[in-house]
Order: C-alpha cells, then structure tokens, then sequence
C-alpha cells in the first residue's frame, strides 16, 4: 500500500541535513478498530507534517500527500485519513510532494495539537465504518475573521451555507474541527460547534445535535448549516428566512444539566419558553410577524430560593457576551447626577452595537440583584429627600421603553420585596415576565442534594447508608441555601 523507497529531502539538498530514515510503523491502540466488525485497524504509517502555502489546500481543507506513500482511489476521490487514531482529514496526491511528510493548515494542526516538529500516525478511513450514519443532516458553526482584513458588510447566511457546501462537499467533519474558507476575497475562520448525524437508508432516527468530537459524518448537498458568529472577530451575519439566527442566544451545545440548578426545572422552562423562545426564530420571520423581543424578567421570592443562582447560570446557556452583574445599591452615589449616570452607562455598550448593527446586534444581558434598593415607588421618599430614586427609576424606565428602545437587553432584576418595586416598570415591555422562585418541593430538594453531593460521590467520602430521598422527605420547607 505504501511506498517508501527513495524518500527525498523535502528541505533541499544540503549536505549537512540528510533525509529522515523511515520508521517502523506502529500498531494503533485496540480503541481505533472497527467497531462495525471487530476488524483491526489497518497499520499506520508514520508522517511529519509540512507547512504548505498553496490556497487550494489551506483554503480547501485538503491535506497534500506523496504518491510515493498514497495509492490514489480508482475515481480519482479525495482519500480519507486518520490522524493519531482520532482526527479525520481529506487528502489528495500531489505531484512532486516529498514523500514522508502531510501538509497541514495552521487550523488544523491547531485543532490536533500537532506541532510541524512532530511525527504522527497516518492510516486510511472507512467513511461508513460507524454504520449507515455516515451523514451530516446539521452542522452548527461559528464563523469569524481569520485576519485583519474584514468588512462591515453583513455576510447572507444563506449564500454563506451554499458557498460553504460547495467547496467542503463529500469532507468528513466534526465537533472542534477549525479551518479557513475564502470567501468574496475575505479568508474566514470556522469552527464546528456541533453536528447531527443522519441515516439515509431511513432505518433508524436522526440523531441529536453532539458536540462529541468523535462523532463525525459527511457534508453533503443537503445538510444543513447553521451559522454563529464570532462576537470577538465583529463579523457581521445577515439572519436567513429559514435558518436560526447567526447570533442566536442559545448555545448549540447547551446542556441542562451542566448548569446546576435543582429543583427549578419548571421555573426555568417558563422563563426559557417565555423570554428566549422568540430569539430563537430566524430574524427574518420573527421581522414578518411583527415579534417584539422580552426586554426584563423578574425573579423574585423569599431569600436563599435560588434567584441569584439562576440569573448567574443563565450565562451558560446563552450564545452572548459575559452578562454584567451589578448589585441594586452600588448604583447609588453621593454625587448630583452620578447614580442616573451609572444607569447610562449599563446600557451604553448596547445602545453602541444596536446604532451599528441593528437587529443583527449581539444580544446584551444586565443582571440587577436587590432590584428593590433603587427601584422603589416614586413619590414614596426613597433617596433621603432629594429625589435621587425617583431619578433613577425614571431612568432606567427610558432605557428599557422609551423613545429610542433597544431591541438586544435582556435585563434580568432579582428581589425579595416585589410589593415595593414602581409599578411602571413591571408592566409589559419592561420588566414583563414575572417569575416567582418558591420554595423547592421534594424532588427539588433531592436534585438539590445530588447536586451538592456529587463530588463527594466521585472522591468515593460518601457513606452507602445515605439515603438522598429520606433527606428530601426530612427538610420540608427548606430553602436550597438551607438545604
């Protein structure tokens, strides 16, 4: 299969640097066979990589090999080749490529780990050896600037898709893989954040969406790409009619249980299907029906029920900047002015995008603890006499609804005393979603002692006489901080 006789010195003809002398090839690990029919793996060789700089490989995702190593395929098809039993590549045979080496891309070498000095296992690929999905049905990607050239001009997702399609067809992908794409003259960088294997003899379902880099399938004409932009690089993603959002607020690789929180399954599905559902339509289809984004949620209930916790987790789940935190009383100040000034300055950055990008704009999340310390009654005498909580509450009403409203805020306000908040901003447009954090029933409790009990499980401290359900049924009405 493979041919090493006269490998020549890809680095020239010194006389001081001579050839390296090919190394036995060594048995991958019992890990990389062939599950399909316990087959083991054919033998690899061993390749250094080399640093290529022609476009059609960086820009194509294609790795140049030797035909004094690579037989090519009886169609003339681009090879598929397993890196240190793992990473799945395409080759193609180049002409004149010195033998013993693999060119790589600056992204791939990045996305295995592999530095130009080092020697790697290189061995074909059985595209179908997981079975009948081989196929990709979805593919999530983020997608940035690879240098300095950029441009302020939206990028069409849809049009971005089919480019994409048409130069990366028939390649193997999977979760993490990065690689660089020219496109309209602008080199861009994509990672692949998750993908969705399908069967097309229709034998079996769909799989769900993985971020597993093991799991790896074909591009074909019909998958479907999904595009996330890189908040870091500034791209600019025009939304489709027909697929989600570039900078949708849900992560793709979002898991629930990642976030740990217990005993409040149901308070976070009504406040995920009442202030995140609309973000999740295309913006195109969202502009056609007219959906007015939730701009405020309000977490209240009695202290240590988990409302804090909730808004810090939410971070997790979101395709957006790291939310601002602020506490209700470090708004104030003793100066004339300053605390409206502090208001200001929590939406500045939002308003800046919104005036640049619009409704492609990033979405900007403000998480105001102890809400009530700033946002009491108007004309109540809160701020000592000198009007400085009314000012401040009719502040913060003109961010979230007034003249010049914004469209990417997600402010999320927390309390224990939702009576002495200004009836103004509860209504629908500001703070609109209430949601009331109680305390945790039994099966709450007892997600909330498997939560914390977990590292105690995995050091193995924790006695086999524990019983987590007859704890939940003894601290009724306890609290989660309590608990």
């Amino acid at each position: 299969m493979f041919n090493r006789n006269n490998i020549p010195n890809p680095f020239g003809s010194s006389g001081q640097q001579q050839p390296l002398p090919p190394r036995r090839p060594q048995q991958p690990p019992p890990t990389y066979q062939d599950q399909k029919t316990s087959r083991p793996a054919p033998r690899a060789m061993r390749l250094r990589p080399y640093q290529l700089k022609e476009s059609a490989f960086v820009f194509g995702n294609i790795c140049a090999v030797s035909p004094q190593d690579f037989a090519p395929n009886p169609d003339g098809s681009d090879l598929y080749l397993l890196i240190n039993g793992f990473f799945v590549i395409s080759a193609r045979i180049k002409d004149g490529f010195p033998a013993g080496h693999i060119s790589m891309s600056d992204p791939q070498r990045t996305w295995m780990q592999i530095a130009l000095t080092d020697e790697i296992d290189v061995q074909f690929y059985d595209a179908f050896a997981q079975g009948a999905s081989s196929y990709l049905g979805n593919l999530d990607i983020e997608v940035g600037f690879a240098g300095r050239k950029s441009t302020e001009t939206p990028h069409d997702q849809d049009q971005l898709a089919a480019a994409f399609v048409k130069n990366f067809r028939n390649q193997i992908f999977a979760p993490g893989q990065q690689l660089l794409m020219d496109y309209q003259g602008i080199p861009l960088r994509m990672v692949v954040k998750t993908v969705e294997l399908v069967d097309l003899s229709m034998k079996s379902e769909s799989q769900a969406p993985s971020p597993d880099p093991r799991s790896r399938g074909i591009l074909t004409q019909e998958t479907l790409i999904n595009y996330y932009k890189d908040i870091k690089t500034g791209i600019n993603i025009k939304g489709s009619n027909r697929r989600p959002a570039a900078n949708s607020v849900v992560r793709p690789d979002f898991k629930f249980e990642n976030m740990g929180i217990g005993g409040l399954d149901t308070e976070f599905a009504a406040i995920f299907r009442r202030a995140f559902a609309s973000r999740i339509f295309p913006p195109g289809l969202a502009d056609k029906l007219g959906i007015q984004h939730v701009r405020g949620i309000l977490l209240y209930g009695p202290p240590g029920t988990g409302k804090t916790l909730i808004a810090r987790q939410i971070g997790k789940m979101l395709n957006a900047r790291e939310p601002k935190v602020i506490n209700g009383p470090e708004v104030l100040n003793k100066y004339v002015g300053q605390s409206e000034e502090n208001i200001r300055k929590l939406f500045a950055d939002a308003e800046k995008e919104y005036k640049e990008k619009g409704d492609e704009s990033g979405l900007h999340i403000i998480i105001f603890d102890e809400l009530d310390a700033v946002c009491k009654q108007r004309g109540s005498g809160a701020g000592g006499g000198t009007g400085v909580g009314d000012s401040v509450v009719n502040q913060l009403l003109s961010k979230l609804d007034g003249v010049d409203q914004l469209n990417n805020i997600l402010l999320i306000g927390m309390t224990n005393r939702k009576d002495m908040i200004d009836e103004a901003l509860l209504r629908s447009g500001r703070l609109e979603v209430h949601m009331e954090i109680s305390l945790p029933d039994e099966h709450g409790r007892a997600q909330i002692l498997k939560i914390h009990t977990t590292k105690m499980r995995e050091n193995n401290v924790m006695g086999d006489d524990v019983n987590i359900q007859e704890l939940a049924q003894l601290t009724r009405n306890f609290s989660g901080a309590e608990i």
